[in-house]
């Protein structure tokens, strides 16, 4: 998990990490909104969180009786 990174240090990092661990998976995450999205996809970066998918999404109040 790289996170906080601008999407400069997330690429060079990211590139070390593969290097190193190829099989090892790199998550993007904080601060990475739709605008700035393209910025953090790279062939070193398998997976983007994004907060702001779920940060103002509404409750759902639901029982699941068997």
């Amino acid at each position: 998990l790289l996170t906080g990174c601008s999407p400069q240090e997330l690429h060079a990092a990211a590139a070390q990490v593969k290097a190193a661990h190829p099989g090892v998976t790199v998550e993007a995450s904080g601060g990475i909104v739709l605008g700035t999205l393209p910025q953090f996809l790279g062939p070193h970066i398998d997976v983007v969180s994004m907060g702001c998918l779920t940060h103002s999404a509404p409750a759902l109040d639901f029982a699941l009786r068997v």
